[in-house]
């Protein structure tokens, strides 16, 4: 009796932890993933993405540089103080003999070997005034490198888009060609119960080796299924990691297909003339042609001199020195005195100078050669993309329409097949043909979808 209840209370136990396990899991299941449009998901690329911080630091560093720039304009000081040892020295005392009434100089300083100790503090305060421009170009440049960086992160963030705009359609496609996959399983398995039924009602139309041809097709419809569905798992994960969504997190996409409708495009030309006026590319590099322009200037400038204002001072001090006040004699360690001066600066050198202006013009003309490059060529990536994406809408439409009439040959196939007027061929070259109607539609509605996006980018927009 004690071993039947031992029995029962692990039973129960048992029954406690499946019931636990099972409410667990059914919990888990019942988890909600969260639905995302392709704007969210840009949204969220754009948030994480680690190149477009990395931009924006880029532009924190150009502002910074432009402020330091602009503090040239303003006064600086430079101070510098020592300590150290000195001779006590005492003031001369001048001693007259009452009897000659002759005068002379008695240096209280004889045999006299103290030493005390001496602090001084050195300054200029500079104001400058006019620099021939070296001041003001540079930071002229700076404010120009501002607007360049803002201009490049604007170019990194479309990166950004179009690279989720691909991953997003490619995992739609994918979810398409499962779906293909899964039409093209389910018409073979019904030729084949139609070609084992007529079999064993030994119709002339079918026999064993209609099976077997059968089977060849189910393989390569078996192995495309597969590399649909490991593109899927893929571009999920890619998805996943280039949102920033954690490991632990689902999602899903609020729509399952590519949409078919084509979109209307504007003209060739208005693509390429919205190209040239919003592409960041352009604005990043004409804001760098003219900074290296304002570099180039001021590297000119270094040739002149530059002039200014500036105040210099002095303070010394000697505990236990005397301090001998006559303005004749000046005493480094016990003094104290300011003055404010007008005054120029040139500096000379053996090629230096000439050396920096060569390399800052060579930069410039860099600059200059790489905004003709972009004038040139963009155009015709916009040009291409265009092109593309025009080809691409009729090849989708067309392979669109070849897929609904091999559909529809598959149905008048089967039903031939059915009533002995045709053969287990005419059904196997319909499936075939179906296959790949429809695998050159799924390719082309991706590649529609993304000439679409980068023709997108290609123009500016976001």
């Amino acid at each position: 009796m004690a071993k039947y209840f031992q029995v029962r209370k692990y039973v129960k136990a048992g029954l406690s932890l499946v019931l636990l396990l099972t409410l667990f899991c059914s919990g888990a299941s019942g988890a909600e993933q969260k639905v995302l449009t392709l704007d969210q998901l840009i949204e969220m690329a754009v948030a994480t993405s680690p190149e477009l911080k990395i931009a924006e630091l880029d532009v924190v560093s150009a502002k910074t540089d432009l402020k330091m720039a602009k503090a040239g304009m303003l006064p600086q000081m430079d101070m510098r103080g020592v300590v150290g040892p000195v001779d006590a020295a005492k003031e001369p005392i001048i001693v007259v003999n009452p009897a000659t009434m002759i005068g002379r100089i008695r240096d209280p300083n004889d045999n006299d070997n103290a030493i005390t100790i001496f602090g001084r503090l050195d300054f200029t305060i500079e104001q400058p005034l006019y620099t021939f421009g070296k001041i003001s170009n540079r930071r002229d440049a700076a404010a120009l490198g501002v607007e360049a960086q803002i201009a490049g992160k604007e170019k990194v963030r479309n990166e950004v888009v179009l690279q989720m705009k691909e991953l997003y359609y490619a995992y739609l496609i994918a979810g398409q060609g499962k779906k293909a996959a899964g039409e093209a399983d389910d018409f073979i398995k019904d030729a084949g119960s139609r070609i084992k039924r007529l079999i064993q009602m030994k119709a002339a139309n079918a026999d064993q080796s209609d099976l077997y041809r059968l089977d060849a097709f189910s393989a390569e419809v078996k192995a495309f299924e597969i590399k649909a569905t490991t593109g899927s798992h893929l571009a999920y994960q890619s998805l996943k990691r280039f949102a920033g969504i954690p490991e632990n997190e689902d999602f899903r996409l609020d729509k399952t297909e590519l949409p078919r409708e084509p979109r209307r495009l504007a003209s060739e030309e208005e693509y390429v003339q919205m190209a040239l006026a919003n592409r960041p590319e352009f604005t990043q590099v004409k804001k760098g042609v003219e900074a290296r322009k304002k570099l180039m200037e001021a590297a000119k400038a270094d040739f002149y001199p530059s002039f200014g204002l500036a105040v210099i001072g002095s303070v010394a001090g000697a505990p236990g020195r005397d301090d001998l006040d006559v303005s004749y004699f000046g005493d480094e360690f016990n003094h104290a005195y300011a003055a404010v001066v007008a005054g120029a600066e040139w500096h000379f050198d053996l090629g230096i100078t000439k050396g920096k202006y060569d390399k800052a013009k060579v930069d410039y003309l860099k600059t200059a050669q790489q905004r003709d490059k972009a004038v040139r060529f963009i155009p015709l990536e916009v040009m291409k993309y265009f092109q593309e994406a025009r080809e691409a809408e009729v090849g989708y439409q067309a392979y669109q329409q070849a897929a609904i009439g091999s559909r529809r040959w598959i149905v008048t196939a089967f039903s031939n097949f059915d009533i002995g007027t045709g053969t287990a061929r005419d059904m196997f070259d319909a499936i075939d043909r179906y296959g790949k109607n429809q695998g050159e539609y799924l390719r082309a509605l991706y590649n529609y979808h993304v000439a679409l996006a980068r023709l997108e980018y290609a123009v500016g927009q976001k």
